[in-house]
């Protein structure tokens, strides 16, 4: 605080020398409450006019007193002085003369020549020593508050009335009335002294290096910080560039009235605009822009047609302005972000701001952004390029990087037509005669990125996540080209990135060779690099985890044993120093994941074993890889698969030991929805005859815990459904009545607004299925023919259609649950039939249902057959 008091201090007694009264008369609130909490000491003397004690900047500042120069030398501030004093002797005279030798005023081209040297030793310095907290700016010291306070005093807030005259003080009425660049009005028409606008012009810089870096030095007593410093969260970052802005439309304002001292420069609108290009949004990203129009609007545009020329790659250029805003559309990761990269960039050329490098980013957010068309968006920036440099452009010719660059979009793009498309942009690089582009064929020739794109565009090339099944053969035969042009002629060296994705396509292309040539590879690579021929293509944890995925999801018998093999392998490697690719979770759950699939005697136990390993070894800490809910889940997931005889109770007990880590602080294991459906899906298929009973108690813990307000635990539509098919599919007393009223639990849930809680067709056909295989006493079974016709109605009536399984459940409950003498079984059974036809939904089980009564059969079949074509139309009369 008695900085910023210092600062106001200084100002006040440079500017206008009044009495104490006078200078505190007109200072705002906020200032008031802060001087008198100030000591007295520390206020008198500033009141008074008289100046703080100067404090020293460098602890060495009183070694070195700084030379004293002549009344001639002052009176050319413009000249660099060096005088030199030194001691020579002499042998004539036998004594020793002391000679003063004054050496010529430095010239303007060496004194730049001396600051720029100066500046590459500092650069190189603060490259290998500098820290976070070091990046220097003007009123470093102070807080955001107190730097916001200064900046408001600074703006007019409270100088502006501390200068009135007494005949003025009717300005006071309109303190704190701001204008249109956020300055207060009672300071828009006043020229400021030479000072203000010095201390502005810091307190711009300020705060731009502020938002740009993103925090503040740490300082002394504060715990609110990491490393040093503070990061700044988006608030304060955008208040950061919202103040820069506002000490630059001061300035400007300053600059119309005719202050001389207010010189509004290219390198000021630059630190604004970067501000609000550094601070992240799409809005602040907009507004930078619009900071572009001001320039113009005011003058201060350079490079415009009317106004002075300077080289775009000068310091002094507004040219770094645009950049400055095309390079934040380019890495914004904001939808729609390259139409306004793509706009910046046409603008730049109108201007003529020219160079390969702005389209290559262009291009590059295009490729990015993954739509459909970004490779055809992405070549027409190309063919701009192709077109310019045929024009007579030389320095605009497209580069090897503009070529891979379109290549990547359409990798990115994905769609059968994709690496069509990629291929032809290859085509050009490797025949550039063809096309025109001869004189500059080694500029754009295929490197191993090419490749790669090309590779990644196989891997791409559908829509549902597949790709052509022989993609895999033609990306091992690209890079079995790209190993033998490397060894000729050394180039295109394939490296860790190529061979992952040849792994990728194999993995992605459906055939079932994908593990053993996955395999392959991975044993290719390793060759490779321990023999020394080629150690870019060391081994990663992304070329070990697609090795893994590709040989679990093959089809093989023995691959759920292959994958943990080579999970060994890699921990023998790793643990020799082999290669830096560490195993990681995913690693483990992918090799868990291929025994949780497969259908062996004795998977689930071995999934289990690795699980229970992995556990101990975290646990003892002799592996820091922790089990996380997908390891717990894909376990469980295997016993609910097996046939083992107490596969639910080996998943309740793994769902009760991720409930006990829980409770000890291991939040990676808490159990979610989907580790309790599972647990359900297991008693579901279990043989054990209180097994709907177990579900159905497990539903109610999913709801007690949610209550409780344990959100990982709620029930969904799974979990209804799950418990449903486990009564159905039992023999249990009365199943059909509970099935019935968890639909209508279900229905009551979704009544008050728990949306994902709406019966879909899978609910109603479970607990049709559990009605129609209803067995025992009568009344029983007339209980289930109630609640299924009651609810088939309910199907009809909900909107929702009926699929081949709701329709033969029906039958099937008309059939068997109502006597051959009732007349609602055929009127029943033929309406139901008649539009399960019209739906299109007949299928085997519908007309196994048909065919157990062999009349009825007949009966409807017969209206159906005229002249060997099955004709669809009213049976009613056929069957009444």
């Amino acid at each position: 605080m008695l900085v910023v008091w210092h600062h106001i201090s200084s100002t006040i007694q440079s500017n206008a020398r009044t009495t104490t009264t006078n200078s505190m008369k007109f200072l705002p609130p906020s200032l008031l409450l802060l001087l008198a909490s100030a000591p007295i000491a520390i206020i008198a003397p500033a009141a008074l006019g008289f100046s703080p004690p100067q404090t020293r900047r460098h602890s060495n500042s009183f070694r070195h007193p700084p030379p004293t120069i002549s009344a001639s030398a002052s009176s050319r501030p413009s000249s660099r002085l060096i005088a030199q004093t030194r001691t020579t002797s002499t042998s004539s005279s036998g004594g020793r003369t002391t000679q003063e030798i004054k050496v010529s005023p430095e010239s303007e081209l060496e004194k730049r020549q001396r600051h720029k040297r100066s500046r590459q030793r500092w650069g190189k310095y603060m490259k290998f020593h500098a820290k976070p907290a070091d990046v220097s700016r003007p009123f470093q010291d102070l807080s955001l508050e107190e730097l916001r306070m200064l900046t408001d005093y600074h703006l007019g807030e409270a100088h502006a009335a501390a200068v009135a005259d007494a005949d003025h003080d009717d300005t006071s009425n309109h303190h704190g009335e701001k204008g249109e660049d956020g300055v207060s009005d009672a300071f828009s028409g006043r020229m400021m002294s030479s000072h203000h606008v010095h201390e502005i012009t810091k307190l711009l810089s300020s705060w731009a290096k502020l938002a740009v870096v993103g925090y503040v030095p740490l300082k002394s007593g504060d715990t609110t910080g990491k490393d040093g410093v503070v990061m700044l969260n988006k608030k304060e970052r955008t208040m950061a560039a919202e103040m820069a802005e506002k000490c630059l439309r001061q300035l400007v304002k300053q600059q119309k009235l005719g202050n001389e001292k207010a010189i509004v420069s290219v390198d000021l609108y630059h630190l604004v605009i970067t501000a609000w290009v550094k601070s992240g949004s799409h809005a602040d990203l907009v507004h930078a822009t619009s900071l572009l129009d001001y320039m113009e609007n005011n003058g201060h545009c350079n490079i415009l047609s009317d106004g002075p020329k300077y080289n775009v790659t000068s310091s002094k250029s507004s040219a770094k302005c645009y950049v400055a805003v095309l390079d934040g559309w380019c890495k914004s990761p904001y939808r729609d972000a390259e139409i306004q990269a793509e706009a910046m960039l046409h603008r730049m050329d109108s201007l003529g701001i020219h160079n390969i490098k702005y389209y290559n980013n262009v291009m590059n957010r295009i490729a990015m952004s993954g739509k459909p068309n970004a490779g055809s968006e992405a070549e027409r920036l190309l063919n701009e390029l192709i077109e310019m440099y045929k024009n007579g452009n030389s320095t605009m010719s497209p580069d090897r990087n503009a070529f891979n660059t379109v290549i990547k979009a359409y990798a990115n793009s994905g769609g059968k037509t994709g690496p069509r498309n990629a291929k032809r942009i290859l085509g050009m690089m490797e025949n550039p005669a063809k096309h025109g582009l001869e004189d500059i064929a080694s500029d754009i020739e295929p490197d191993r990125v090419s490749c790669t794109s090309i590779m990644m565009a196989w891997a791409n090339s559908n829509d549902d996540g597949g790709c052509e099944v022989d993609a895999g053969e033609k990306a091992e035969q690209l890079l079995e080209r790209m190993e033998e042009v490397f060894a000729k002629k050394g180039g295109m060296k394939p490296d860790t990135a190529t061979y992952n994705a040849v792994i990728k396509v194999w993995g992605k292309c459906g055939d079932n060779r994908a593990g053993q040539k996955s395999e392959e590879l991975l044993r290719r690579m390793l060759q490779q690099y321990q023999n020394g021929t080629n150690h870019d293509a060391k081994p990663d944890d992304i070329t070990f985890n697609s090795v893994i995925h590709n040989v679990a999801t093959s089809l093989d018998i023995d691959s759920p044993q292959r994958a943990l093999n080579i999970l060994e392998q890699m921990e023998q490697y790793y643990e020799k120093g082999l290669i830096d690719a560490k195993p990681d979770i995913i690693t483990y759950n992918s090799v868990l994941n291929s025994f949780a699939k497969s259908n062996r005697p004795g998977s689930a136990q071995q999934a289990e074993e690795i699980l229970d390993n992995l556990e101990k070894s975290f646990d003892s800490g002799v592996w820091n890889i922790e089990p996380d809910v997908f390891s717990y889940n894909t376990v469980i997931n295997a016993w609910s698969n097996s046939n083992d005889e107490y596969s639910a109770q080996r998943a309740v007990a793994l769902l009760d030991r991720m409930s006990a880590r829980a409770k000890k602080g291991k939040s990676k294991v808490k159990p979610d929805t989907k580790t309790y459906n599972t647990v359900l899906h297991a008693w579901s298929q279990s043989t054990d005859r209180n097994a709907p009973i177990k579900a159905l108690g497990l539903l109610e813990l999913m709801f007690r815990l949610y209550e409780k307000g344990d959100k990982n635990a709620q029930p969904d539509v799974l979990s209804f459904s799950t418990v449903i098919n486990a009564f159905s599919k039992s023999r249990f007393p009365g199943r059909a009545r509970e099935c019935r009223n968890l639909l209508r639990r279900m229905k009551n849930l979704y009544d008050e607004g728990q949306e994902n809680m709406r019966p879909n067709i899978f609910i109603y056909s479970a607990v049709l299925n559990a009605c129609a295989y209803t067995f025992g006493r009568s009344d029983e079974k007339d209980e289930a023919l109630n609640i299924g016709i009651e609810t088939f109605e309910e199907l009809k009536n909900s909107g929702i259609r009926p699929n081949h399984v709701a329709y033969g459940s029906f039958l099937r409950i008309c059939r068997r649950l109502m006597a051959e003498d009732d007349p609602r079984r055929n009127h029943f059974i033929t309406r139901a039939f008649k539009q399960c036809c019209a739906d299109g939904q007949v299928g085997i089980y519908v007309l196994k249902q048909i065919r157990a009564d062999p009349k009825l059969f007949v009966a409807l079949l017969q209206a159906y057959i005229v002249d060997g074509d099955v004709q669809y139309h009213d049976v009613s009369s056929t069957t009444s």
